[in-house]
């Protein structure tokens, strides 16, 4: 009985705890719809409009999915650019997304 009790208890706690370690990143409000529409109007001058939204979609889930939110927010607010780091963690998160076809 002690043992299911422990048990119980631990289960509650990782069950309260887990979602916010394995939850994503998440944008500022508007920063999202910022990103698209940047990342869409590059890549389609080479890729097209159809492709780049696919890509472009893709890369965001990944990059939420891989950086944090405060992460996130300092790509947001970052007016003279992304230090290197960091750069480097977004392009690593998307590199699948971009051969996809």
């Amino acid at each position: 009985m002690r043992l299911q009790s422990l048990f119980l208890s631990l289960a509650a706690c990782a069950a309260i705890t887990l979602p916010q370690f394995a939850s994503a990143g998440q944008w500022p409000a508007g920063a999202e719809s910022q990103f698209l529409s940047q990342c869409q109007n590059a890549a389609a001058e080479k890729a097209g409009a159809a492709k780049a939204k696919a890509v472009c979609e893709c890369s965001d889930k990944a990059i939420t999915s891989k950086l944090s939110t405060d992460e996130l927010k300092q790509v947001a607010n970052s007016d003279n650019g992304v230090d290197a780091q960091l750069q480097k963690k977004m392009m690593d998160a998307a590199a699948s997304c971009r051969t996809k076809s």
